[in-house]
């Protein structure tokens, strides 16, 4: 009988480490933007909003994982990189405050930085073109209900 445990194949030390370390940097710097913004009507609407973005990081980990067998770990780390890049760019915001437009120029700006470089990653590292689409179907997901529910915008 030939066990293979479900986890295989696991990632190096330094490559968990890694996409451990990127995603909690993450957490901590969205974390701190959202409190940041005093658009939000309550402490419900902002953990909300912090669970719809991670929500949208988690479910693109769990298709990865399930669908790519043998590349999920560099794909993972492209996600993490992504998501950290990101992250960093809604810093100026989360120190600085600011208003309204300054609030929803970040998140462009962390958008198209995390775009740009998901994009060039996945097309480096020869991942199809579907990867790319179903990361922006989720961010276009994840935006629509950030824009209607949190913000009640439409």
């Amino acid at each position: 009988m030939n066990f293979k445990p479900p986890f295989q194949p696991l990632p190096s030390k330094s490559q968990a480490a890694y996409i451990a370390t990127a995603f909690l940097v993450s957490t901590i710097l969205t974390a701190l933007f959202i409190h940041a913004y005093d658009g939000y009507v309550s402490q419900k609407t902002m953990l909300f909003s912090g669970s719809i973005a991670s929500g949208k990081w988690a479910l693109q980990i769990i298709v990865g994982y399930a669908l790519l067998k043998n590349r999920r770990w560099e794909y993972i780390t492209i996600l993490a990189t992504t998501c950290m890049l990101g992250s960093y760019t809604l810093l100026p915001y989360a120190i600085l405050s600011g208003g309204k437009n300054f609030f929803f120029a970040s998140l462009l700006a962390s958008i198209l930085m995390m775009a740009a470089y998901l994009v060039i990653s996945l097309r480096a590292g020869g991942f199809s073109w579907r990867w790319q689409a179903s990361w922006f179907a989720l961010l276009a997901t994840a935006v629509t209900l950030q824009l209607t529910v949190i913000f009640k915008i439409f």
